[in-house]
């Protein structure tokens, strides 16, 4: 249900071509359909909530070993109760690729489902220095709940620092990645 909740805002946003995939598609399918945008001349941004920042970071390995770079990539809470899922084993969320170039990594502290208890574990690390990460933690004061990180309707409902931290800046990110018409 959130996942469909981020589509729309994207397609409304401007970004008509944005797809969703299943936490259970195969990672494989995605990294086919991303190089072959590649190869068309597209920029490549891989957003992945919940299951779906394991598999953001799985597709972005497999392109990798293709050559295929990234342009951006952004995990939203990617970690906790989260790693029991048996796909997910012998999987780390945090350690992103070299063929990224940007990567935004959201967790919040009060999300048990999506956030590791360990601060330290929650943070991302490049496997490359010119890859640009960012860790952006919601403080427990501001309430932002697994599902809550992702919440884009009604826009009453949408929690301030989901609003400025990720949402505006997401459409921020994504901007420069726009071909011109």
């Amino acid at each position: 249900h959130m996942e469909r909740h981020l589509l729309t805002f994207l397609r409304e946003a401007g970004f008509a071509d944005t797809t969703l995939y299943s936490n259970h598609h195969s990672p494989a399918a995605i990294a086919s359909d991303m190089a072959s945008a590649a190869r068309a001349g597209r920029a490549i941004a891989l957003i992945g909530y919940s299951q779906g920042g394991f598999q953001v970071i799985k597709t972005a390995r497999l392109l990798k070993r293709d050559g295929i770079g990234i342009n951006q990539t952004v995990s939203v809470p990617a970690g906790g109760s989260g790693r029991l899922y048996p796909a997910q084993w012998g999987v780390n969320a945090r350690r992103i690729p070299g063929n990224v170039q940007r990567h935004l990594n959201y967790f919040s502290a009060v999300d048990r489902m999506g956030t590791d208890p360990v601060h330290e574990h929650n943070l991302a690390h490049a496997e490359a220095s010119h890859t640009y990460i960012e860790n952006i933690v919601y403080p427990a004061a501001a309430g932002v709940t697994h599902i809550e990180t992702v919440r884009c309707y009604p826009p009453e409902r949408v929690l301030p620092a989901v609003r400025a931290q990720f949402l505006e800046r997401l459409l921020q990110e994504l901007q420069p990645l726009t071909t011109p018409a």
